[in-house]
C-alpha cells in the first residue's frame, strides 16, 4: 500500500488519467438514466464502433512494427511476445471492424464482431503475460531459435478465425450457449494477466528503460480497464462502449513511450521516428478519405464503402512510401553529419587527453617537490614561504582535480569508466565528506546539517566515485552559500531508491538554468565564475552512470536544491537493523554546527 501511495504521488497526473474512467463507469453504471442503449439509439454508433475499431488496428500494427526498436535491444522471447501481443490485438479489432453490422457489408454476422471483441484483450493480454516471464535459458533459446514458426503459428490462428467468423460464423453462434459464463471467464482471465504484467513493468523495471517501463504499466492498466468495462458493461450502452476509448487511450500511451525512446535514443533513427510517426497520421487521413468519398460518391447508384477499402488502401500505401522515401534521404544526411559530429568529437577527446596528460605528469611532480618542502625535507623556512607553499599546493591540488573532472567526463562520456561497484552504507560515506567539509564552512560561519532516516541500506555503487559526488556537491553548497549562511543535507528511503538532497541557503538557480548548468563548463549567467564548469556535469554523469538522477529545484531556504537519486535493487541490498552488528553512528539525525565544530543530536 504504501509503495501505491508512493506512485500516486510521484505521478499525480498519471494517477487520475487512470482514475477518472473508473469514476464514468461507476457513475453510469450507479445511475441506469445516464448509462443509455447508444448501440440502438442511432445508425452512427455503430459507424463510430467501425472508425474505432479500424484505427485501433491500425495503430496495435503500428505498435507491433516498431516495438522491438523501442525496446532498444537484440531479438529476445520478451521483445516476441510483447510484439505478437499487439498484432494479436491488430487483427481481432480489424476483424470486429469489418463485422459491424450494416457498416460495410449489409446484414453482417453479429457473432463475428461479438468474439471478436470478446477474444481480443484475453489473447493479446496472454502473450503481453508471457513477454514478462523470466524464461529460463535453455526456453529463452529455443523460443528465439523457433520464433518464425510462432509466428506463423500465431498468424495461421488467426487466419483460421477469420476464416470461421466470416465464411462459417454459425460455429461462433453456437458458442453463444454459454454466455455469460464463457465471456466473464475470459474477461477475469485477461484482467488478472493485464494487471499482473503492468505490475511486473512497473515494479520490476522488466522492459529496461524507466521511461518504457512506466508507459507501458499504464498501457496495461487502461486494456484492463477496457476489459472490466466490456465485462461489468450492459453490451450496447455507454458503460459498454467505454472500451473503445480505452483502448485507443492505451494504444496511443504505447506509440507515445515508442517515439520517445526514439527521440532519446543515443542513435537517432529518424527514419523510424517519423515512419511511425506518419503511418498514424496517414492511417487516421484514409479512414477519413473512405467516409469523405462514400459521402460524396453515395448517389444512390450503388456505390457503397467496401468498394472504397481498395482506393483507400491505395492512398495510404503511397502516401506511406513518398513519406519513407522524404525521411530516409533526410535521415542520411543526417547520419552523415552526426558521423562527421562524432570523427570530430572523438579527435578533440583526443586531444583534451593528451593535453590533460600532459599536464597531469609535471603537476603530480610539482605538488610532490611542494609536499617535500612544506615538511622542511629539503631545509628550513620562514613562516611567510610556508604560507606560500601551502597556497601553492592548494592551487596545484585544484587543478589537479580540475584535470581528473575533465578525464573522468571524456570517459564517461565515451562510456569508458567502468563502475567498481559493492555494498556501501551511504550514510556513513556521506557523513564523512560533511565532516571533512566542517572547515571550509566555518571560515564562512556556515550552518552545515546532515540527517538521513532510520534503517537505510547498503546498496551497490562505485565508493570512490560516489564520494567525489558528494564532495562535489557539499563543496558547490558552501561555495554559493553566504556567511552566515545554512546547508542541510539529507538522505531519504523511499522505495527501491535512496534520495540525497544538499539544500542551501544561496541564490539558487534560475529556471530556465536549471538544466544548462549540468553541461560541461556552464556558468550561471550574471553570476561569478567560480570553477570550471565540470563539478556538476561529472555528478550528473556518475548519477545515470548508477540508472540514477540529479536535478536541481528551490530550495525551503531559498537557494538551491540539489536531489541525487540512487536505485538500487532490494535483492541487492542490506538493510541495517537496531540490532545489526555493522557499527551504527550515534544518532540517525544530527548536526554539525560549524562555527563550534560540536556535533549535536536534533
Amino acid at each position: 500500500m504504501s509503495e501505491l501511495v508512493y506512485h500516486i504521488k510521484r505521478r499525480p497526473i498519471t494517477a487520475v488519467f487512470l482514475t477518472i474512467p473508473i469514476v464514468i463507469f461507476v457513475l453510469l453504471r450507479s445511475f441506469p438514466a445516464l448509462d443509455i442503449h447508444a448501440w440502438s439509439l442511432s445508425w452512427y454508433t455503430r459507424l463510430i464502433q467501425y472508425y474505432f475499431g479500424a484505427f485501433a488496428s491500425f495503430i496495435a500494427l503500428i505498435a507491433a512494427l516498431f516495438a522491438n526498436s523501442a525496446l532498444g535491444e537484440k531479438t529476445s522471447a520478451r521483445s516476441i511476445f510483447l510484439t505478437i501481443g499487439f498484432i494479436a490485438l491488430s487483427a481481432l479489432f480489424l476483424f470486429s471492424s469489418l463485422a459491424t453490422p450494416n457498416v460495410l457489408i449489409e446484414g453482417a454476422s453479429n457473432p463475428a464482431f461479438i468474439w471478436s471483441i470478446r477474444l481480443s484483450l484475453p489473447v493479446s493480454g496472454l502473450f503481453f503475460a508471457a513477454s514478462t516471464i523470466d524464461w529460463p535459458p535453455a526456453a529463452e533459446t529455443f523460443i528465439v531459435r523457433f520464433r518464425r514458426l510462432l509466428w506463423l503459428a500465431g498468424l495461421l490462428m488467426l487466419l483460421i478465425f477469420g476464416i470461421i467468423a466470416f465464411g462459417n460464423p454459425t460455429m461462433l453462434t453456437e458458442w453463444m450457449q454459454y454466455d455469460p459464463l464463457l465471456p466473464n471467464l475470459l474477461g477475469a482471465i485477461s484482467i488478472t494477466l493485464l494487471l499482473w504484467t503492468a505490475w511486473r513493468a512497473r515494479v520490476l523495471n522488466w522492459y529496461g528503460s524507466k521511461m518504457i517501463n512506466g508507459r507501458l504499466a499504464v498501457v496495461f492498466l487502461l486494456l484492463a480497464q477496457a476489459q472490466f468495462s466490456m465485462v461489468l458493461g450492459v453490451a450496447g450502452q455507454l458503460s459498454w462502449l467505454m472500451y473503445h476509448p480505452l483502448v485507443i487511450a492505451a494504444l496511443i500511451v504505447a506509440l507515445s513511450a515508442i517515439l520517445k525512446s526514439f527521440q532519446t535514443s543515443r542513435d537517432l533513427q529518424l527514419s523510424r521516428y517519423f515512419a511511425a510517426l506518419g503511418s498514424i497520421l496517414i492511417a487516421g487521413l484514409s479512414l477519413a478519405s473512405v467516409e469523405i468519398g462514400f459521402r460524396w460518391l453515395n448517389t444512390g447508384v450503388g456505390v457503397n464503402r467496401t468498394s472504397l477499402i481498395p482506393l483507400s488502401i491505395a492512398q495510404g500505401t503511397l502516401s506511406f512510401i513518398v513519406l519513407y522515401f522524404i525521411v530516409f534521404h533526410l535521415n542520411k544526411l543526417i547520419t552523415e553529419r552526426n558521423e562527421a559530429l562524432r570523427r570530430e568529437q572523438h579527435l578533440r577527446s583526443e586531444l583534451t587527453q593528451l593535453i590533460v596528460h600532459d599536464l597531469k605528469s609535471p603537476l603530480t611532480v610539482i605538488l610532490s617537490g611542494m609536499n617535500l618542502m612544506g615538511k622542511e625535507s629539503l631545509g628550513g623556512l620562514t613562516e611567510t614561504q610556508k604560507r606560500l607553499i601551502v597556497n601553492l599546493e592548494k592551487s596545484g591540488e585544484n587543478i589537479l582535480q580540475m584535470i581528473n573532472d575533465l578525464l573522468d567526463v571524456e570517459r564517461l562520456e565515451a562510456g569508458a569508466l567502468a563502475l567498481q561497484k559493492s555494498l556501501t552504507d551511504t550514510a556513513q560515506l556521506l557523513r564523512k565528506q560533511v565532516e571533512k567539509s566542517e572547515i571550509l564552512a566555518s571560515t564562512n560561519k556556515q550552518k552545515l546539517t546532515f540527517t538521513h532516516d532510520k534503517s537505510l541500506p547498503q546498496i551497490r555503487i562505485d565508493k570512490a566515485l560516489m564520494t567525489r559526488v558528494f564532495a562535489n556537491l557539499l563543496s558547490n553548497a558552501l561555495k554559493f552559500t553566504p556567511e552566515r549562511g545554512r546547508v542541510d543535507v539529507h538522505i531519504a528511503l523511499e522505495p527501491h531508491q535512496l534520495v540525497i538532497s544538499v539544500a542551501d541557503s544561496g541564490p539558487g538557480v534560475p529556471d530556465h538554468e536549471r538544466e544548462r548548468i549540468f553541461e560541461k563548463f556552464a556558468q550561471v549567467d550574471g553570476g561569478e565564475r567560480r570553477g570550471a564548469g565540470l563539478g556538476l556535469t561529472f555528478c550528473k554523469m556518475v548519477a545515470e552512470a548508477h540508472e540514477g538522477s540529479l536535478i536541481v529545484k528551490e530550495s525551503d531556504l531559498g537557494g538551491a536544491l540539489f536531489c541525487l537519486t540512487l536505485p538500487f535493487k532490494a535483492e541487492e541490498s542490506v538493510v541495517f537493523s537496531e540490532d545489526s552488528e555493522i557499527p551504527q553512528p550515534p544518532f540517525s539525525d544530527w548536526a554539525l554546527d560549524t562555527p563550534h565544530h560540536t556535533p549535536t543530536p536534533n
